[in-house]
């Protein structure tokens, strides 16, 4: 509830409809979803307390869903809602040509006092959808949607206050990875130099009149720790985005990423990149100069960001459909994370075959692996992936994937549409493939990533606190202060050709070489650095840290 009776600054006193009191937001038909049809739309109504009703109907009549008895005479207090505000359904594109912008604002006067202006106003916005495909079960899904954004309620307002004194975030925290949006931390180690964006797309933009001299950084932590790497993008005047749209400053725009996540031996860890901006515009209005990306390195490869806006799928029966990975070390793939949005009546419950390709010449080659008696489930919570697991261990290596370069996907076994869940933010267009009729492989045509995961390695994903290696390999002096220092393998982690790696803090390779028990660090600058002892493969044994002063 929202008390639009009083103000109380600077003295508390009664609200009037000469405080000129305004609700305005933003909205967007279909964004990265479901298109509105024109019969359906988006209602703003208000709550209007204080109406009531005399009674004058039967007793044992049924008020709002419950039998009542109410006696002749009786005064019935009702909530009643009051339509202010209405859209017909229609598509992004057709919305854009008609306003020229993909965002529209409306602003709405709130002056009637008698209805309104109490203690337990509310307001509430309300979607009358049709379904998604009113014939084929298997679509009725995800119908209809809309994006409503910066709603403000306020006094001292009028119809054409339509500006805000923000300096703001316009886009989601961009993901670091340049391929994947998670992958296992073996196979980032192997390859972390160029699984690495070299540059970040920032959306910023001023929603005032006024320039505003703003600074942006973003700040990079492991595990809710302290920030271990830090870039600062300076000062900049943003203008107002009416008269120069999104903020086109480089180190803005495109701040670089000159830095790599630190290599570990846990089989799941997380960083959070925080991107801030300060400006004197946003003094009591901090929602938007922060966001978030958090990087998960977990047991599984993935192109999509974890939430649904669309569903993906084919037909007819025999449809097969492919996902292109790459790994950057030889793996096992022991099963298939995929979410599946719910229908109507369970329409796209249908059994299907699950398969892993290899490679030929950039498409799905030889079919390593196919089980049929799948079916699509789903979990009490949106966007859960569920684990299909294979009957085997396929291990993935250079002999049946050349490259290390493998395909999952499925082969379907009806016309229905499984209706996969289609991440819209992230395209893998590219990665996609799909064949009919046992014709030819082709690429998707719709950009965006199917919700599907391969799952690499052990059963299980081990939590963050367990306990490692890393007590295993003794290194002194630790503190080191000379030149020199000792690294001692255990009695029991004796074997073949091992090599030892030093690693900068920020996951750069500083010394390579096969291993030695004492070893001359006087090369390198001071500072904090992992101490890996493995194979030639990079597969590391044996972990430990080490101070230089």
């Amino acid at each position: 509830m929202i008390r639009l009776d009083s103000i109380f600054e600077p003295l508390p006193r009664k609200l009037k409809r000469s405080d000129s009191l305004y609700f305005s937001f933003y909205y967007q038909p279909q964004g990265n979803g479901h298109v509105p049809a024109p019969g359906d739309s988006l209602v703003l109504e208000f709550l209007a307390p204080n109406e009531s009703i005399v009674n004058i109907i039967p007793p044992d009549t049924v008020i709002n869903g419950n039998d009542t008895l109410i006696n002749p005479g009786d005064t019935i207090v009702l909530e009643s809602w009051h339509q202010v505000w209405s859209s017909p359904g229609m598509s992004l594109q057709k919305f854009h040509n008609k306003y020229n912008k993909w965002f529209r604002q409306v602003v709405v006067p709130v002056n009637d006092s008698i209805r309104y202006y109490s203690d337990k106003f509310r307001f509430r916005f309300r979607n009358y959808a049709s379904l998604a495909d009113p014939i084929v079960p298997d679509w009725q899904s995800n119908g209809d949607q809309w994006n409503v954004d910066y709603v403000y309620l306020n006094i001292n307002r009028g119809i054409y206050d339509t500006l805000h004194r923000d300096v703001a975030f316009a886009r989601r925290a961009p993901n670091m990875l340049s391929r994947y949006t998670s992958m296992p931390y073996n196979q980032y180690r192997e390859g972390f130099i160029n699984a690495m964006r070299d540059t970040l797309t920032m959306l910023i933009t001023n929603l005032d009149g006024e320039d505003y001299n703003s600074s942006y950084r973003y700040e990079v932590s492991r595990d809710f720790g302290e920030p271990f790497y830090e870039y600062n993008g300076g000062n900049y005047a943003v203008l107002p985005f009416v008269t120069a749209g999104y903020v086109d400053h480089q180190p803005f725009s495109r701040p670089p990423v000159n830095f790599v996540f630190p290599i570990g031996t846990q089989e799941k860890v997380f960083f959070t990149t925080t991107h801030i901006l300060n400006t004197q515009a946003n003094i009591g209005r901090k929602q938007n100069d922060t966001v978030r990306h958090v990087q998960v390195f977990a047991n599984y490869l993935s192109y999509d960001d974890g939430s649904a806006e669309a569903g993906y799928g084919l037909t007819p029966s025999g449809a097969k459909m492919a996902m292109k990975f790459k790994l950057n070390r030889p793996d096992s793939l022991i099963g298939v994370n995929m979410y599946f949005n719910q229908t109507l009546k369970q329409g796209n419950i249908k059994s299907f075959y699950l398969n892993v390709w290899n490679d030929y010449f950039g498409q799905p080659g030889e079919l390593i692996y196919s089980r049929y008696g799948y079916d699509p489930q789903y979990s009490d919570s949106l966007n859960t992936f569920i684990l299909y697991k294979t009957d085997s261990v396929i291990h993935i290596s250079h002999g049946n994937f050349p490259n290390l370069i493998f395909y999952v996907g499925f082969e379907q076994t009806t016309p229905e549409n499984l209706n996969i869940g289609f991440d819209k933010n992230n395209d893998a267009s590219a990665y996609v493939f799909w064949n009919t009729y046992n014709g030819p492989w082709n690429n998707s045509l719709y950009a965006g990533a199917p919700m599907i995961r391969p799952v690499l390695g052990k059963e299980k994903v081990v939590g963050l606190n367990e306990q490692s290696e890393t007590a295993q390999l003794r290194i002194f002096p630790n503190p080191a202060t000379d030149d020199w220092v000792v690294v001692e393998l255990p009695e029991t982690g004796r074997f073949a050709n091992p090599f030892i790696r030093f690693y900068s803090a920020d996951g750069r390779l500083m010394l390579e070489k096969p291993y030695t028990r004492e070893n001359n660090i006087g090369h390198l600058p001071s500072g904090l650095y992992m101490v890996m002892v493995g194979d030639l493969n990079h597969e590391s044994r044996f972990t430990g840290k080490l101070m230089k002063r």
